[in-house]
């Protein structure tokens, strides 16, 4: 009997020219987050198809909610949310405000979103990790 062993993984053409430090947290946290749902999933945007923001700076990710259900989609947003923390930001981005009042709550309406997908980054006005911080 075969065992299905859940894997984070990325569509073709999906780049990763560079991961800073918060996009390594955010990535052990996408993979914590298949095994939480049992499933496969799947990043659709590390530093590719950006040029602003986060993403070219290897801090910010999307990933497909394509196979995932408006419930799925809550309860990895709130994983994902209370594994990384507060130094970080996690929704659902859509072009259009969703129906279920509970995707909803976790959503931001975003009119040039190339469609549904969870959106993951380094909190604006931040730094991961802190200036200034030292570590043992």
């Amino acid at each position: 009997m075969a065992v299905s062993i859940p894997t984070l993984r990325v569509k073709p053409g999906c780049a990763f020219d560079r991961i800073a430090p918060g996009g390594f947290r955010i990535l052990a946290a996408l993979d914590a987050a298949t095994k939480v749902l049992g499933q496969d999933l799947t990043l659709t945007a590390g530093t590719n198809d950006h040029t602003t923001g986060r993403h070219p700076l290897g801090e910010a990710y999307d990933l497909s909610v394509q196979t995932l259900t408006p419930a799925q989609i809550v309860r990895i947003v709130a994983f994902l949310r209370q594994t990384l923390g507060a130094r970080f930001t996690v929704f659902y981005e859509s072009p259009v405000a969703p129906s279920d009042t509970q995707l909803a709550a976790v959503s931001l309406v975003n009119k040039d979103a190339s469609g549904p997908h969870l959106h993951l980054q380094i909190k604006k006005g931040t730094e991961y990790p802190p200036e200034g911080l030292v570590n043992a």
